[in-house]
């Protein structure tokens, strides 16, 4: 059929009809400012999108033009149906998920109000990740074609871009010189695009309205994410990577600060996590150096600014190189989107919308910023206990109480029910001071395995629930690295079972012929052990969990479930395991952690150097044996859910405890409004 082969031509997906009848909508649209109702006049505009018709044949072009009478679809109404027609694994691929109305009237009305006081009277526009340009039209429709010196945009799927060339040279009234689409990747068109020797070149912008792709980078070929690493280094941003894996949606605020002149206008849609997790790190550095950050607005009535996503997403306002001392307003969208976006770019301080100095905030705060939003009791009383902590040196900042080494992940291992004893297949049947003696749970063979080669080791935080003092019954097979035939017999026979039953296959996998040693390796050189064992991750419904914290009284090792904290003594491990128990702390991770599902959250290990904690160096005598006496209480004993106790005496004592310890003024009412705070807060 004809109009599938011109579709599959042009590269449109999916071919069928509703694509061509926006298609040939969208190229009426443009005839309709050309003087020619030929196509053949179309080829020879400066335009990448349009010469993309070089690839149909004469009869393929003739059949097109006979169409174009039954285009009946408005350039606007393509703009939302072209988004419909995306196939979902090209939808996934390029994390095309569009902006929705709210979203679009807030952005386009911050571009207006920004105009009233920018000095220049006519503007470049850009989207680098344009979609159906459904953003970048309805802000020229608010701003004026007259103001706009040119405006472009990158879409890497064919239909949409075209949909949005031809909408924005509607909106533009016909001036084809004034629009540039490109159809391709941004990430390579981009720095094509500025280089000297490009035939296509753009211009820099004074306003961006964005809302960039968040395909997982795990999902990314290998050789892409390469390429991306090189494309973003080269120019200029690898001071701001902070890791090598890090995220599409910051490469892309990355590339959009490469187009964005000085005093330039950057409005992008961006996933929240931006903000709290540690991929988004680096370009919270470069925006707190380079930007006046006018505000952050999230939606009241829905997680995310797009359509279909279930990520919470936020807006952020920013201005490259403005005033940074400025403070940045933290806010709600409802149906208030031009009163928000005066208020953001005017600097208004009224109810409901929460000003701070992005640049002064305290080193705890700068973890999180969405706790920086709306009225929140909790985020006021954990502020005020850490500031008068700190101020009295009764707290302090991890790092400067227990030095950077001082905590550190457990051990990772490849095939845990290999490396842990016991384990589904194999339970202890005998100990004594010298060897474990296993029995095989199937065939009832038994081994025995000297203690030189175990390790006793924490598993997983869910065997130490309930109570604060583990009782570790599990080990861990730390093997040296020597030949088989060189290890005691029985032990050779486990790795042999290990190798037969394939429970050894992730460990072989990865670290091949000596695999039965990379537990042993990794004991030697990170020495993981302590006596006090912080969970990796924690669901914040505690509906199975009485505490946070795990101590034991002899250091122990622990696996990678946990950080441990290295080298205190047993006073200061208790003082310690009293702080993390807390539900001053609970309650500062419950503010500030990272966000990693609906419940569940975390700190990393550069979180907890970046916290306050309990000062052990500074707290006197007498405040130090009196939260050890309330740990001693609470050590052994099994405790209900954590939310349940906050009617108990001994929850109220051992917070007191810590209160007192840390000189806060009031420690009694602060205490209090702090478990009152807790209630409401989780209801």
């Amino acid at each position: 059929m004809m109009q599938s082969r011109i579709l599959k031509k042009l590269g449109v997906e999916p071919a069928i009809y509703e694509s061509f009848q926006i298609l040939i909508s969208s190229l009426s649209t443009i005839l309709g400012y050309c003087g020619d109702e030929h196509l053949e006049s179309l080829k020879t505009w400066n335009s990448p999108i349009t010469q993309n018709l070089n690839k149909l044949d004469p009869d393929e072009i003739e059949f097109i033009e006979s169409e174009l009478s039954g285009a009946t679809i408005p350039i606007n109404e393509c703009q939302i149906r072209v988004q419909k027609l995306i196939p979902n694994d090209e939808r996934k691929k390029f994390a095309a998920y569009y902006t929705i109305d709210q979203g679009t009237r807030f952005m386009e009305s911050v571009a207006y109000e920004y105009l009233k006081i920018y000095e220049k009277q006519r503007v470049v526009l850009a989207d680098p990740f344009l979609g159906s340009g459904r953003t970048l039209t309805a802000a020229i429709n608010k701003i004026g074609s007259k103001k706009v010196e040119a405006v472009w945009g990158v879409e890497p799927l064919v239909l949409p871009a075209l949909v949005a060339y031809a909408s924005l040279l509607k909106v533009m009234g016909g001036e084809k010189d004034n629009v540039k689409v490109i159809a391709g990747d941004t990430f390579k068109e981009v720095p094509k695009a500025f280089s000297p020797f490009t035939h296509f070149g753009l211009p820099k912008v004074d306003i961006i309205l964005t809302n960039p792709p968040f395909t997982r980078w795990k999902y990314l070929e290998k050789g892409y994410r390469d390429y991306l690493l090189k494309v973003i280094c080269e120019l200029g941003y690898e001071g701001f990577l902070t890791r090598r894996e890090v995220s599409l949606q910051i490469l892309s605020m990355f590339l959009s600060d490469y187009i964005l002149i000085n005093g330039g206008l950057l409005v992008s849609v961006l996933p929240a996590s931006t903000f709290y997790t540690i991929y988004g790190r680096g370009y919270k550095s470069l925006i707190k150096k380079s930007y006046e950050i006018l505000g952050l607005v999230e939606l009241a009535s829905r997680p995310s600014f797009s359509e279909d996503c279930g990520f919470k997403e936020v807006i952020i306002v920013a201005v490259k190189n403005g005033n940074r001392s400025r403070q940045t307003l933290f806010t709600e969208l409802n149906n208030n989107c031009e009163e928000r976006a005066k208020d953001i770019i005017f600097g208004q301080k009224i109810e409901g919308i929460n000003a701070f100095n992005i640049h002064g905030l305290p080193r705890f705060m700068d973890i999180n910023w969405l706790a920086l939003f709306g009225k929140n009791k909790l985020r006021d009383i954990i502020a005020n206990i850490f500031e008068q902590g700190l101020k009295k040196g009764k707290l302090d900042y991890w790092e400067n109480v227990l030095g950077r080494g001082s905590i550190i992940r457990g051990v990772e291992m490849y095939g845990p029910e290999f490396f842990f004893i016991p384990n589904k297949h194999w339970s202890i049947s005998r100990e004594d001071e010298d060897a474990v003696e296993i029995e095989n749970k199937e065939n009832k063979s038994k081994l025995i395995l000297g203690k030189e080669f175990l390790t006793r080791t924490l598993r997983k935080p869910s065997l130490y629930s309930n109570v604060i003092e583990a009782n570790v019954e599990s080990y861990m097979l730390t093997v040296p690295q020597k030949e088989l035939q060189e290890l005691p017999g029985d032990l050779k026979n486990y790795i042999e079972w290990g190798i037969n039953s394939r429970t050894a296959n992730p460990a072989i996998k990865a670290y091949g012929k000596y695999w039965f040693s990379h537990v042993h390796k990794q004991m030697a050189t990170k020495r993981p052990f302590g006596q006090v064992f912080i969970p990796d991750k924690v669901d914040l419904s505690f509906s199975r969990r009485g505490v946070f914290a795990n101590y034991t009284r002899e250091k122990t090792a622990a696996s990678k479930n946990f950080y441990i904290t290295k080298d205190e003594n047993q006073t200061i491990a208790k003082l310690l395991v009293g702080w993390f128990n807390s539900t001053l702390f609970i309650s500062t991770l419950i503010l500030l952690g990272r966000k990693i599902s609906e419940t569940w959250t975390r700190f990393l290990e550069n979180d907890y150097l970046e916290l306050p904690i309990i000062n052990v160096n500074s707290t006197d005598k007498e405040s130090t044996l009196e939260v050890c006496r309330k740990v001693d209480n609470l050590i052994s004993k099994p405790l209900p859910p954590l939310w349940n106790q906050m009617h108990k005496e001994y929850r109220y004592l051992l917070d007191l405890s810590i209160a007192e310890a840390t000189k806060l003024d009031k420690p009694e009412k602060i205490v209090e409004d702090l478990h009152q705070t807790l209630t409401t807060y989780l209801q």
